[in-house]
C-alpha cells in the first residue's frame, strides 16, 4: 500500500496487538480523543477504544522522520500549461519557475534571478530554449546555468567567467510528466539529479492507472484533472480529506444530505513512514480510506467504482495546491449501469463545467470554515489536542493524519514550528475562484472567451432589434404588424441570453456559498 515504506507490513501486523502509545498513556488499539482533555477536570471519562476514535500503534523506528524532500510533488496540471511562457508556482516554501524548452521538455528553477532577485516568472522563454530574466535579460538553461548576459556583449572573456560563477546560477529542480501532471524533486542536489534521470515514478502517482500491458492495472482515469491553490496550511488540508463524516454537512445538497448522516465511523488499520489506512463506515456503505504520504488520499468503497483521488501539495506558509480527479476501478463489482457510468464521463469531459458546478462548488463549501478554524487553532499554539474535542468514532481518521503528521512529519515544510500565517483574508477572497483557479485553468479560460464573445454577440442583437422596432415606429409602420412582433421576441430573447451569460460568468469569479440557504 505504501510503497516508500519498507516495513509496512510489519506495521499491519501490529494493528490487532495492545500497545501503550507514547506519550498518551492509553492502552489499545485506538486513541480516544477524550485524553485530549484530560487537563479538564470536569470532563467525561474518555470513551472506550471501542468507542471513540481510533487510530492503530504505529511501532516508529527511533529518529525517523518523513523526507519532505526527497519525494516528487505534482505542481501543475500540464494541460493548464502554456508552452509558449513561463508559469510561476510554489512547493513546500521554494517559488519556482516553469518553463518548456524548444526539445519541449519542461524544467524548474527557484523564481529568482542571482542577479537582482527579480521573479523569472515574468521572464520569456527565448527561442533556443533558455528562459531569459525579464528585469535585465540573464538567460538560464534547464540545469540552471547562466547562458548570457547581455550587458557583457563584445567581452567574450568577461562573459566566460562570470557565466561560469556559481553566483551566477539558479537553482534548478529535476521534472517529470506522469499522467497529465508536472512533478518536481525539490531537491536541487547532484544526487538527486542522478536519481531521477532514471525516470522513477512518483511515490504518489497512481500507479494501478489502466495500462493495456499490464492485466493486474485497475483504475482508469474517469475525470480531467482539476487544480485550485486553496488559502489553508498543508495540515488543515490533509485533516479535511480525511474526514468523510464533514461530507454531509458541509457539502449538503452537494456530495450528500444532513439528514443521512446515522453514524459514521472510521478505524485506522495501518499506519507507517509512508501514511496510513482507515476502514470507513459511511452511511453509503463501507470501504477504505488511505493516505500515502506525502500528498495522496483515495476513497475506495465498496460496490462504487468510482473512486475520489485527491492531492494536497504544501506550496507556501498558509496555502497548499489542490489536485483531484476521478478514476473508475475497472475490477470491483458493482451495479451501476454502463449509461450511468457513460453520461457520468460525458459530463466529467466537460471541464469547465465539472469545474464550476461539482469541484468549486465542493470547496467552497467548507474552504472558509478552514481558513477560520486553523487561525482559531493558532491562538491555541497549533495545540490539536487541546483545541479539538473529538469524542466520536468518526473522527479517528483525523486523530490519525495528526498523529502521523507528529510523529512521522517532522518540521512539514510550511507549517513547521513558527511558520508565519498570513493575515486573515475575507470570506470573498477566501472564495476566489478566478485567481485560485480559472486564472490557470485552460478549459475555464476557454469557457470565459466563449462566454464573452457570446455576450458580445448577444448584446449586439439586443441592439440591432431594438434599433429596428425604434425605425419602423419613426417611419410609421404599425408595431402590432408579424414583423415587428418578430423584432420584439428578438429583442426578448437576446436580453434573456445577455443575462444567462452574465450569469453564468459569474460562475468563474466568485459564488458566495451561505449554508443557512442550503436547504
Amino acid at each position: 500500500m505504501f510503497n516508500q515504506d519498507p516495513w509496512q507490513k510489519t506495521a499491519s501486523k501490529h494493528t490487532t496487538s495492545c500497545v501503550r502509545f507514547r506519550g498518551l498513556g492509553v492502552e489499545g488499539v485506538g486513541v480516544s480523543a477524550g485524553n485530549q482533555q484530560q487537563d479538564d477536570a470536569k470532563s467525561p471519562a474518555p470513551p472506550s477504544a471501542a468507542g471513540g476514535p481510533q487510530a492503530a500503534a504505529s511501532p516508529q523506528r527511533p529518529g525517523e522522520t518523513f523526507p519532505w524532500f526527497e519525494h516528487w510533488y505534482p505542481v501543475a496540471v500540464l494541460a493548464d500549461l502554456d508552452p509558449r511562457k513561463p508559469h510561476a508556482a510554489h512547493l513546500l516554501g521554494i517559488p519556482l519557475a516553469l518553463w518548456r524548452d524548444k526539445s519541449d521538455t519542461w524544467h524548474a528553477v527557484e523564481d529568482k534571478c542571482p542577479h537582482r532577485l527579480a521573479p523569472l516568472s515574468e521572464g520569456r522563454v527565448e527561442s533556443d530554449g533558455t528562459l531569459q530574466c525579464a528585469y535585465h535579460g540573464w538567460q538560464f538553461d534547464g540545469r540552471g546555468a547562466c547562458t548570457h548576459i547581455p550587458q557583457l556583449r563584445g567581452d567574450d572573456k568577461a562573459q566566460q567567467v562570470a557565466c561560469a560563477s556559481r553566483r551566477a546560477c539558479v537553482r534548478a529542480f529535476p521534472v517529470q510528466e506522469v499522467h497529465g501532471l508536472l512533478w518536481v524533486l525539490p531537491d536541487s542536489s547532484e544526487e538527486a539529479w542522478s536519481k531521477a534521470a532514471e525516470k522513477p515514478m512518483p511515490v504518489n502517482a497512481i500507479r494501478d492507472l489502466v495500462d493495456p500491458k499490464d492485466p493486474s492495472s485497475r483504475f482508469k482515469q474517469q475525470s480531467q484533472w482539476f487544480a485550485r491553490d486553496l488559502p489553508i496550511r498543508y495540515d488543515t488540508l490533509c485533516e479535511n480529506l480525511l474526514d468523510p463524516s464533514h461530507i454531509p454537512f458541509a457539502h449538503h445538497g452537494v456530495m450528500g444530505k444532513r439528514t443521512k448522516e446515522q453514524g459514521s465511523s472510521t478505524a485506522v488499520r495501518a499506519m507507517g513512514l509512508g501514511g496510513f489506512e482507515s476502514h470507513v463506515s459511511l452511511t453509503g456503505g463501507e470501504g477504505r480510506v488511505t493516505f500515502e504520504a506525502p500528498c495522496l488520499s483515495k476513497y475506495e468503497l465498496q460496490r462504487l467504482p468510482f473512486v475520489p483521488a485527491l492531492f494536497a501539495v504544501p506550496t507556501k506558509p498558509g496555502w497548499s495546491r489542490f489536485f483531484y480527479t476521478t478514476l473508475l476501478n475497472t475490477k470491483v463489482e458493482h451495479k451501476i449501469p454502463a449509461l450511468v457510468i457513460a453520461i457520468f464521463s460525458f459530463i466529467s469531459g466537460i471541464g469547465w463545467f465539472e469545474h464550476n458546478n461539482s469541484r468549486n462548488r465542493v470547496l467552497d463549501g467548507d474552504t472558509y470554515i478552514l481558513h477560520v478554524q486553523e487561525r482559531l487553532l493558532r491562538a491555541q499554539g497549533d495545540d490539536w489536542r487541546r483545541g479539538y474535542y473529538m469524542p466520536a468514532p468518526a473522527d479517528s481518521s483525523v486523530v490519525a493524519m495528526r498523529r502521523w503528521l507528529d510523529e512521522f512529519g517532522g518540521a512539514v515544510p510550511t507549517c513547521e514550528p513558527g511558520a508565519p500565517l498570513p493575515p486573515a483574508m475575507s470570506k470573498r477572497e477566501v472564495l476566489d475562484r478566478y485567481s485560485q483557479h480559472t486564472a490557470h485553468c485552460s478549459h475555464c479560460q476557454k469557457a470565459l472567451r466563449n462566454i464573452d464573445l457570446a455576450t458580445a454577440l448577444a448584446a449586439a442583437g439586443a441592439a440591432l432589434a431594438a434599433v429596428w422596432l425604434v425605425a419602423r415606429a419613426v417611419v410609421g409602420l404599425p408595431l402590432l404588424a408579424p414583423a415587428s412582433g418578430w423584432g420584439a421576441l428578438a429583442a426578448v430573447a437576446c436580453a434573456g441570453v445577455l443575462a444567462a451569460l452574465r450569469s453564468l460568468r459569474h460562475q468563474f469569479f466568485y459564488v458566495d456559498y451561505v449554508h443557512a440557504e442550503k436547504h
